[in-house]
Protein backbone atom coordinates (compact mmCIF):
# COMPACT_ATOMS: atom_id res chain seq x y z
CA UNK A 1 0.00 0.00 0.00
CA UNK A 2 2.71 2.32 1.01
CA UNK A 3 4.26 1.70 -2.39
CA UNK A 4 1.79 2.49 -4.35
CA UNK A 5 0.85 6.01 -2.53
CA UNK A 6 4.59 6.80 -3.31
CA UNK A 7 4.18 5.82 -6.83
CA UNK A 8 1.24 8.11 -6.99
CA UNK A 9 3.23 11.48 -4.85
CA UNK A 10 6.00 10.56 -7.29
CA UNK A 11 3.82 10.77 -10.59
CA UNK A 12 2.09 13.85 -8.99
CA UNK A 13 4.98 15.80 -8.44
CA UNK A 14 6.71 14.46 -11.76
CA UNK A 15 3.85 16.07 -13.70
CA UNK A 16 3.95 19.47 -12.11
CA UNK A 17 7.21 19.65 -12.53
CA UNK A 18 6.81 18.63 -16.31
CA UNK A 19 3.66 21.10 -16.58
CA UNK A 20 5.20 24.48 -15.96
CA UNK A 21 3.29 27.45 -14.15
CA UNK A 22 -0.29 27.31 -13.16
CA UNK A 23 -2.06 30.59 -13.82
CA UNK A 24 -4.98 30.86 -10.87
CA UNK A 25 -8.13 31.35 -13.69
CA UNK A 26 -10.41 29.21 -15.22
CA UNK A 27 -9.60 27.26 -18.49
CA UNK A 28 -12.21 26.97 -21.63
CA UNK A 29 -12.22 25.51 -24.59
CA UNK A 30 -12.16 21.87 -26.40
CA UNK A 31 -10.10 19.10 -24.75
CA UNK A 32 -9.17 15.78 -25.46
CA UNK A 33 -8.81 13.09 -22.26
CA UNK A 34 -7.61 10.19 -21.54
CA UNK A 35 -7.08 7.55 -18.27
CA UNK A 36 -6.16 3.82 -17.11
CA UNK A 37 -6.42 1.87 -14.19
CA UNK A 38 -8.25 -1.03 -12.80
CA UNK A 39 -11.78 -2.11 -13.18
CA UNK A 40 -14.38 -4.47 -11.69
CA UNK A 41 -17.25 -6.02 -13.37
CA UNK A 42 -20.00 -7.34 -11.17
CA UNK A 43 -21.66 -10.60 -11.22
CA UNK A 44 -23.97 -11.85 -14.30
CA UNK A 45 -26.84 -13.77 -13.05
CA UNK A 46 -28.23 -16.73 -15.08
CA UNK A 47 -32.20 -16.55 -16.14
CA UNK A 48 -34.00 -18.84 -13.81
CA UNK A 49 -31.37 -20.03 -11.64
CA UNK A 50 -29.11 -19.11 -8.64
CA UNK A 51 -26.11 -19.15 -10.39
CA UNK A 52 -23.91 -16.54 -11.00
CA UNK A 53 -20.86 -15.57 -13.21
CA UNK A 54 -18.33 -13.61 -10.77
CA UNK A 55 -15.20 -11.46 -12.36
CA UNK A 56 -11.46 -10.89 -11.42
CA UNK A 57 -10.76 -7.31 -11.37
CA UNK A 58 -9.22 -6.07 -14.58
CA UNK A 59 -7.87 -3.50 -16.96
CA UNK A 60 -10.10 -0.04 -16.82
CA UNK A 61 -9.48 3.03 -19.45
CA UNK A 62 -11.17 5.71 -21.11
CA UNK A 63 -10.81 7.86 -23.91
CA UNK A 64 -12.91 11.18 -24.94
CA UNK A 65 -12.90 14.60 -26.15
CA UNK A 66 -15.18 17.50 -24.16
CA UNK A 67 -15.56 21.00 -23.86
CA UNK A 68 -14.86 23.13 -20.04
CA UNK A 69 -16.96 26.56 -19.66
CA UNK A 70 -15.07 27.03 -16.70
CA UNK A 71 -16.46 25.11 -13.59
CA UNK A 72 -18.42 22.94 -16.34
CA UNK A 73 -17.34 20.29 -18.29
CA UNK A 74 -19.17 18.14 -21.13
CA UNK A 75 -17.63 15.59 -22.58
CA UNK A 76 -18.09 11.98 -24.56
CA UNK A 77 -16.18 9.29 -23.95
CA UNK A 78 -15.68 5.33 -24.41
CA UNK A 79 -14.86 3.75 -21.33
CA UNK A 80 -14.11 -0.17 -21.05
CA UNK A 81 -14.12 -2.73 -17.87
CA UNK A 82 -11.90 -5.57 -18.79
CA UNK A 83 -11.82 -9.01 -16.74
CA UNK A 84 -8.92 -11.86 -17.69
CA UNK A 85 -11.10 -14.51 -15.95
CA UNK A 86 -13.01 -15.48 -13.50
CA UNK A 87 -15.69 -18.53 -12.08
CA UNK A 88 -18.64 -19.30 -13.96
CA UNK A 89 -21.04 -21.98 -12.05
CA UNK A 90 -17.78 -22.95 -10.04
CA UNK A 91 -15.80 -23.18 -12.68
CA UNK A 92 -12.85 -21.28 -13.22
CA UNK A 93 -12.71 -19.72 -16.45
CA UNK A 94 -10.00 -17.31 -18.26
CA UNK A 95 -11.37 -15.91 -21.46
CA UNK A 96 -11.43 -11.88 -21.20
CA UNK A 97 -14.72 -10.44 -20.73
CA UNK A 98 -15.44 -6.75 -21.71
CA UNK A 99 -18.14 -3.84 -21.16
CA UNK A 100 -17.76 -0.90 -23.70
CA UNK A 101 -19.73 2.03 -22.80
CA UNK A 102 -20.29 5.53 -25.07
CA UNK A 103 -21.22 7.93 -22.70
CA UNK A 104 -21.91 12.09 -22.52
CA UNK A 105 -20.95 13.53 -19.10
CA UNK A 106 -21.57 16.65 -17.45
CA UNK A 107 -18.81 17.18 -15.03
CA UNK A 108 -18.40 20.14 -12.51
CA UNK A 109 -15.35 21.21 -10.81
CA UNK A 110 -15.61 22.47 -7.22
CA UNK A 111 -12.50 24.87 -7.66
CA UNK A 112 -11.70 25.35 -11.10
CA UNK A 113 -9.53 28.16 -10.76
CA UNK A 114 -7.31 26.23 -8.48
CA UNK A 115 -4.10 24.16 -9.14
CA UNK A 116 -6.17 20.95 -6.72
CA UNK A 117 -10.32 20.86 -7.59
CA UNK A 118 -12.42 18.02 -6.91
CA UNK A 119 -14.51 16.99 -9.38
CA UNK A 120 -18.50 15.12 -9.72
CA UNK A 121 -19.87 14.37 -12.94
CA UNK A 122 -23.09 11.96 -14.20
CA UNK A 123 -23.45 9.87 -17.84
CA UNK A 124 -25.73 8.78 -19.34
CA UNK A 125 -25.24 6.23 -22.86
CA UNK A 126 -25.27 2.80 -23.87
CA UNK A 127 -23.26 0.03 -22.66
CA UNK A 128 -22.12 -3.60 -24.31
CA UNK A 129 -20.98 -6.13 -22.47
CA UNK A 130 -19.19 -9.28 -24.33
CA UNK A 131 -18.59 -12.93 -22.42
CA UNK A 132 -18.19 -16.32 -23.56
CA UNK A 133 -19.60 -15.71 -27.34
CA UNK A 134 -22.71 -13.67 -25.94
CA UNK A 135 -23.43 -10.43 -25.97
CA UNK A 136 -25.72 -7.58 -25.12
CA UNK A 137 -26.52 -3.64 -25.39
CA UNK A 138 -28.55 -1.72 -23.43
CA UNK A 139 -29.22 1.90 -21.74
CA UNK A 140 -26.40 3.08 -19.10
CA UNK A 141 -26.23 5.69 -16.94
CA UNK A 142 -23.13 6.91 -14.16
CA UNK A 143 -21.82 8.64 -11.71
CA UNK A 144 -17.92 9.59 -11.92
CA UNK A 145 -16.33 11.18 -8.57
CA UNK A 146 -12.71 12.41 -8.75
CA UNK A 147 -9.98 15.19 -7.81
CA UNK A 148 -7.60 16.80 -10.59
CA UNK A 149 -4.09 18.71 -10.60
CA UNK A 150 -3.37 21.66 -12.95
CA UNK A 151 0.12 20.93 -13.92
CA UNK A 152 -0.45 24.17 -16.22
CA UNK A 153 -2.57 26.08 -18.32
CA UNK A 154 -3.51 23.22 -21.03
CA UNK A 155 -2.83 20.01 -18.65
CA UNK A 156 -4.58 18.45 -16.28
CA UNK A 157 -3.66 14.92 -14.27
CA UNK A 158 -6.41 13.29 -12.31
CA UNK A 159 -7.70 10.79 -10.82
CA UNK A 160 -11.43 9.36 -10.85
CA UNK A 161 -13.56 6.79 -9.91
CA UNK A 162 -16.34 5.92 -11.96
CA UNK A 163 -19.48 3.50 -11.79
CA UNK A 164 -21.80 2.68 -14.72
CA UNK A 165 -24.84 1.09 -14.37
CA UNK A 166 -26.85 -0.75 -16.74
CA UNK A 167 -30.48 -1.82 -15.74
CA UNK A 168 -31.42 -4.35 -17.62
CA UNK A 169 -28.96 -6.76 -20.23
CA UNK A 170 -30.22 -10.05 -21.35
CA UNK A 171 -29.49 -13.03 -23.20
CA UNK A 172 -30.43 -16.95 -23.82
CA UNK A 173 -28.10 -17.35 -20.85
CA UNK A 174 -27.74 -14.94 -18.52
CA UNK A 175 -29.62 -11.67 -17.35
CA UNK A 176 -28.61 -8.51 -15.93
CA UNK A 177 -30.54 -6.56 -13.58
CA UNK A 178 -28.90 -3.49 -12.49
CA UNK A 179 -25.56 -4.94 -13.58
CA UNK A 180 -22.60 -2.65 -13.56
CA UNK A 181 -18.90 -2.44 -13.39
CA UNK A 182 -16.33 0.49 -11.81
CA UNK A 183 -13.38 1.95 -12.78
CA UNK A 184 -10.55 3.30 -10.59
CA UNK A 185 -8.21 5.39 -13.42
CA UNK A 186 -5.04 7.85 -13.30
CA UNK A 187 -5.17 10.12 -16.77
CA UNK A 188 -4.56 13.12 -18.61
CA UNK A 189 -6.72 16.06 -19.79
CA UNK A 190 -5.56 18.25 -22.63
CA UNK A 191 -6.88 22.12 -23.55
CA UNK A 192 -6.60 22.35 -27.04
Amino acid sequence: MSSTKKLLFNLSIGASLLGGTVLAEENSGWYATGSIGASQITDLEYVNSTDVITFDSGLGLDLGFGYDFGSTRVEGTWSRGQSPGGTDKGTVFTTDSTIDSLLVSALYDFRSSKQWSPFVGLSLGSTRIEHANLDDTGFSYGLALGISYKTSDTTEVFFKSTAIITPELETTSWKITNGSYGNGTIGVRFLF
